[in-house]
């Protein structure tokens, strides 16, 4: 099986699809080595992703050679990446998101990831480039491609809801996080100074992580300040800053509270030990297709308190709390309970965490693909016998 794996993403920092695109690929190639995975992409991979890429045999990167479009990645994906593909003649074509190329060759099978509908719910927190491409491609890559995975059953049955007819009748769930970065651990006395120094933070402090957009509700978050502040709370937001008008400060800045800071993006292992040290994590977000940020928490020990909407709630209820609406003082409320039994509440976000696994995610996939794809192995050309 030869697969070739729109990797774009990987340019940037590993947040989010890059995340989780980084935990597919170094899972699939460990547990299928019988694959030969293509990696392409238009640019060269950012420096953190590739100290996190391994690199067996079976993996082989391909970042575009010298282009006049290569550095608008949109047009590479369109006009030259549907030419490589000619070249390698894989059996798929992977995207980690629903956006297909068109002029793909169709004896090649195409197979995306559906990590939400905030197209179709919330078209006006994305920004107007991400619309644009979403609008070409979004419904029409979804509708034509041969297979489907979602990140979570709600994604399912978003993907169910706004397309009941499209070439694949089936669709695989299931997503998780590097449980090798993000697990529980005691974080030393000495560490947890200098963390605590570095980002100007209370011992007691709330955590949020998620690219600051119009759609993570940054800003509600923010109202939840003043009152958490008179309890001893200070709040940390981590995360790049995106698009819209958020009333936001920019990275590594003080917001107008003494007691909000901005870090702008962290790696993932002094993530993980900010996850272990805050009292809470806190998602105010508007809809999420799974909720990486909240699983991240509940498997450093961290717990949780998230909306009661989308995804969240299969991730999140039962094993943190879960808030309907938007009343502030119920919010400091949810927080305050969660951040008192603490312990009671890491450990149930942390067996809750037990049944999400790459092995487990990766396993299902490479099921689905061999149950819908039957690729027969190439025969070995002969020299044709001459007639007599």
């Amino acid at each position: 099986m030869k697969i070739a794996i729109d990797c774009r993403s990987l340019r940037k920092k590993p947040v989010g699809v890059p995340n989780f695109l980084l935990s597919v690929i170094n899972t699939l190639s460990i547990e299928r080595k019988d694959w030969t995975i293509y990696l392409l992409s238009n640019e060269d991979f950012n420096h953190e992703v590739k100290a996190r890429l391994i690199h067996p045999d079976n993996v082989i990167s391909m970042v575009s050679s010298p282009w006049p479009f290569n550095r608008i990645a949109i047009l590479w994906y369109v006009l030259k990446l549907p030419f490589l593909i000619r070249i390698l003649q894989p059996d798929i074509f992977y995207s980690p998101i629903p956006n297909l190329p068109p002029w793909l060759p169709k004896k090649v099978r195409t197979f995306i990831t559906i990590h939400d509908m905030v197209y179709k719910h919330l078209p006006k927190t994305m920004s107007a480039t991400n619309w644009w491409i979403n609008f070409f491609l979004h419904d029409r890559s979804i509708r034509q491609a041969d297979l489907l995975w979602a990140v979570s059953e709600y994604t399912k049955r978003e993907i169910n809801f706004f397309f009941p007819s499209r070439r694949s009748d089936s669709i695989l769930v299931g997503s998780s996080v590097d449980k090798s970065v993000f697990h529980p651990t005691i974080v030393p006395k000495e560490k947890k100074e200098q963390l605590l120094a570095r980002y100007d933070l209370q011992e007691k402090f709330i955590l949020f992580v998620g690219t600051q957009e119009p759609r993570k509700n940054i800003s509600f978050l923010i109202s939840l300040a003043p009152a958490l502040v008179q309890h001893g709370y200070s709040l940390l937001i981590v995360g790049t800053q995106g698009w819209g008008n958020e009333p936001l400060q920019p990275e590594n800045s003080v917001g107008e509270s003494a007691h909000i800071r901005f870090s702008g993006f962290i790696p993932n292992e002094e993530l993980a030990q900010l996850y272990r040290l805050a009292a809470v994590y806190v998602s105010t977000a508007l809809n999420e297709g799974f909720g990486l940020p909240q699983l991240e928490a509940m498997c450093c020990g961290c717990p949780v308190v998230s909306p009661h909407n989308s995804a969240m709630i299969e991730v999140v209820e039962g094993a943190g709390e879960t808030v309907q609406g938007w009343n502030v003082e119920e919010w400091i409320a949810v927080i305050l309970q969660v951040a008192t039994n603490r312990e009671y509440y890491a450990s149930r976000g942390f067996e809750r965490a037990k049944i999400y696994n790459w092995e487990s995610v990766i396993s299902k996939m490479t099921k689905y693909v061999d149950s819908n794809f039957r690729i027969e192995p190439e025969l070995p050309k002969t020299r044709a016998t001459p007639n007599p």
